[in-house]
């Protein structure tokens, strides 16, 4: 019997940054981070935690527009 590839797992530190964020601006309307890939959670987890320090939420489309990373589904969020 094939053996099953393992889930990946969520980065932690992007885990914690999330947790901060919506600790800070709760979760109904977090920004979108669909489709990242480990190269770019750090950035998107330095971004959040920017907000977070700042006391400024993202726009939906924020990290994705950073990222380069093409335009996230409506309401595909954290």
């Amino acid at each position: 019997m094939p053996r099953r590839a393992a889930m990946s797992r969520p980065d932690p530190t992007l885990e914690r940054a999330i947790d901060r964020y919506c600790a800070a601006f709760g979760r109904d309307a977090p920004p979108c981070i669909v489709g990242l890939d480990s190269a770019m959670a750090g950035a998107a987890a330095i971004m959040l935690a920017d907000a977070v320090t700042a006391r400024r939420p993202l726009r939906y489309c924020a990290i994705a527009d950073a990222l380069g990373g093409s335009q996230p589904p409506e309401r595909a969020s954290l």
